[in-house]
């Protein structure tokens, strides 16, 4: 009997192995493990089957558990059957698994099915002018300064800063803002001093002395600093029931250090697009535009992550090609093949321009969710494609509002990246969060006349369209 049984084992396994290849069966095991389904949609399964067999397997909502006690309307899906067919509908929002069980209980396949609530937003298309002020002051670089022998000095470096540090505080005192540090520390003079600094999440006490510089003929400590970004953008789509906006569709990273900024505090204003440098292979373009805090879009910003900014509308934007509230398509909903973009390339005036969805990334969550070309003659002719500013232009197929152009590939102006509306709505802001008004005055005082362009920062084949940084500032 010993011998026998790698001889069994071996036997079972080809068996297996020819059960699994063989078609009627795979089709079995090809079946999705999980799949999503939107209130209303309905998916067929279609199991081709010797009709002997077929009579004994069974489709069958397997959990959560039905009993005497809970009606048939409580379930998430339904199912019916035709023929060799299976017909699932999503009946409400909710979470369950269905069963394709032989002879009533030896299971075949699971698939867990998430039926998802259909959601309606406002469609954008409006270009905004971005102003996000950071939390802490960022560190970017090592500015060196000249002693009165011509010496150069690092006391920052030297004490052990790092690029990406954030300055929280000197001798206890909150900085807010990069003038504000510079001015405590010409201040401290000489005087060594504590800088609290988050670096990375963590909170470190850090001793410096001050130089005098004799170049500015003040007490610096030989950084470069930076405490904000600037720029035009796109935004994506607002609910008008919890009136929070979407917009970008990717995170605002600092140039220097390539981290995301944390924000403290920002706004949105309207942005009136003046001029177009068109992109081409190696070069990505842009558009320039010039802010308006009188015009039809204002908010604040209260959130910068991986799927773009976020805050609370202050006005009622429209856009005047869909007026209407439309639905959203789930990642799931998405095809390839033709679709919309929505942006503006003169004045304030959202046009729609024809693109291709060639690919689709239903797993990925980093901005790049599908490979997106513009076919539109005249858009091509303006911009050479996508152009820095249409981060966040939403994408609408079949009258859905499908996503929002996050990036251009560098050697292609033509083609670009996507992201799925999914990702954009699952970092949304829930109805109750906590808001912070900003007034748009802080902002305007700073930059009293502002034609802000995106910025160019090539990385390897492709563009991430991010915004323009405030200057450098030497401390």
């Amino acid at each position: 009997m010993p011998k026998m049984r790698p001889l069994i084992g071996i036997f079972l396994s080809l068996l297996f192995l020819t059960l699994c290849l063989h078609p009627q069966i795979r089709n079995i095991i090809v079946l999705p493990a999980t799949q999503r389904m939107v209130v209303g949609e309905t998916n067929l399964i279609n199991i081709d089957l010797p009709e002997r067999l077929q009579r004994s397997i069974e489709l069958t909502v397997s959990r959560p558990s039905r009993n005497v006690f809970a009606p048939r309307d409580d379930e998430a899906v339904s199912i019916s059957r035709n023929g060799s067919s299976y017909e699932i509908m999503a009946l409400k929002p909710g979470t369950t698994e269905v069963s394709l069980n032989l002879w009533g209980y030896i299971p075949l396949k699971s698939i867990q099915i998430q039926s998802l609530p259909p959601k309606r937003v406002v469609v954008g298309g409006h270009s905004i002018g971005v102003f996000l002020h950071s939390q802490g002051i960022m560190v970017v670089g090592f500015a060196p300064i000249l002693g009165d022998g011509e010496q150069k000095f690092y006391p920052g470096r030297d004490a052990g800063m790092e690029i990406g540090d954030l300055i929280m505080a000197v001798d206890g005192q909150a900085v807010t803002t990069e003038m504000d540090l510079a001015r405590l520390i010409d201040a401290k003079g000489p005087n060594t001093m504590q800088l609290t600094v988050n670096r990375r999440g963590k909170e470190l006490l850090i001793p410096m002395t001050p130089v005098h510089c004799a170049e500015t003929d003040r007490f610096r400590i030989g950084l470069f600093i930076r405490d904000g970004v600037v720029g035009v953008g796109t935004m994506t789509c607002w609910d008008p029931q919890t009136r929070y906006y979407s917009a970008l569709g990717h995170i605002i990273v600092d140039a220097d250090t390539k981290q995301g900024i944390n924000v403290m505090n920002g706004k949105i204003v309207s942005a009136s697009i003046q001029t177009i440098k068109p992109g081409r292979p190696g070069w990505p373009g842009e558009k320039i535009g010039v802010f308006n805090d009188k015009g039809t879009v204002a908010g604040n910003i209260i959130k910068n992550s991986s799927s773009g900014i976020y805050g609370e509308m202050e006005t009622d934007p429209v856009n005047p090609h869909y007026p209407y509230q439309m639905e959203i398509a789930y990642a799931h909903q998405v095809k390839e093949g033709p679709a919309q973009i929505m942006t503006v390339i003169n004045g304030e005036t959202i046009e729609k321009f024809d693109i291709v969805i060639e690919k689709k990334y239903s797993a990925r969550q980093n901005g790049k969710d599908m490979v997106i070309k513009v076919t539109d003659p005249r858009l091509i002719s303006i911009t050479g494609g996508i152009i820095q500013g249409m981060s966040g232009s939403p994408i609408i197929q079949d009258d859905h509002l499908a996503g929002a152009v996050t990036h251009v590939f560098l050697n292609d102006p033509q083609t670009g990246y996507g992201i799925f509306m999914d990702n954009i709505l699952s970092e949304m802001p829930t109805q109750g969060s906590q808001t912070q008004k900003v007034s748009t005055k802080f902002f305007f005082e700073k930059f009293e006349l502002i034609s802000a362009a995106l910025k160019s920062n090539a990385i390897g084949e492709e563009y991430s369209t991010s915004l323009d940084l405030y200057e450098r500032v030497r401390i």
